[in-house]
């Protein structure tokens, strides 16, 4: 019996970056932190089936990658921060032929102290989070997918519910005016890349 390799993909999840931009004529900061994800493909299989790791990019390269590549670009568009992170990979090594890169962007909202906004003083006043996810693939480009997940909405009155489908197992009233509370995640798809120039 002969077994084969049918996909790989390896990578570093939980990379945490934390960056901040200091205005010098305003002396306002503004702060990004946003936790990262990144998993390679490509001929990387002598790795798994003969032990031999000469094609593998280490994980803790591939960690200092986005720290480098973080300080050395902007990070406040994750869309293209993603984008510049996978195709790093693609380009800087020839045996890789696909990064797959996701981007957890956490809220920080500027305070107001005195009335007045705080030059270097944040809250996380919502739990939702942008989410980004970058596939860069050798001969295909960049495609990218955006998230808003976890957001909470709310309207305090002008919700109804009516009409709906009544049967033995129907318990719930119709109402014309209720309160409305939910969480949305909202995903939508960018055209595809053919690359970041």
């Amino acid at each position: 019996m002969s077994t084969k390799l049918a996909a790989a993909r390896y990578g570093k999840d939980n990379v945490r970056v934390y960056k901040v931009h200091r205005d010098e004529k305003t002396g306002f900061q503004t702060v990004v932190e946003m936790t990262v994800c990144c998993l390679l493909e490509g001929d990387i299989d002598v790795s798994y089936t003969k032990a031999d790791n000469s094609v593998v990019v280490a994980t803790d390269s591939i960690k200092n990658t986005i720290f480098i590549l973080a300080k050395q670009h902007p990070v406040t568009t994750p869309e293209v921060f993603g984008s510049i992170i996978g195709s790093h990979f693609i380009e800087k090594y020839s045996h890789i032929h696909a990064a797959h890169v996701k981007i957890i962007t956490h809220r920080w909202t500027r305070m107001t102290i005195d009335g007045k906004p705080h030059p270097h003083s944040f809250l996380r006043d919502g739990a939702e989070t942008r989410n980004v996810q970058v596939d860069v693939t050798e001969g295909k480009g960049i495609q990218i997918a955006s998230t808003i997940s976890g957001l909470h909405v709310l309207k305090s009155t002008g919700s109804q519910f009516w009409g709906f489908v009544r049967d033995e197992y129907t318990t719930l009233p119709e109402v014309w005016d209720r309160i409305l509370s939910t969480e949305v995640d909202a995903t939508w798809n960018w055209k595809n890349f053919s690359s970041l120039a």
